[in-house]
């Protein structure tokens, strides 16, 4: 059952705990602002709490291999 993500800071948490590394984190963050344009590191503040923006994020995720 999927976690109820409202934010790119509750993905980035969640990202983080499942790959457990800082140096995995980044490599992963770095392929999703390719995909997206979103730096999930360091979102911009028009981005933090646009839900459409965090499930497009999701989803690109889950494309990727990384299902949160």
């Amino acid at each position: 059952m999927a976690v109820a993500v409202n934010s790119l800071q509750d993905l980035a948490r969640l990202l983080e705990k499942q790959l457990g590394s800082p140096a995995s984190f980044a490599a992963v963050s770095t392929r999703l602002m390719l995909r997206t344009g979103v730096n999930l590191r360091q979102p911009r503040p028009e981005q933090l709490g646009d839900r459409a923006i965090a499930e497009k994020v999701r989803a690109a995720l889950a494309d990727m291999g990384y299902a949160l």
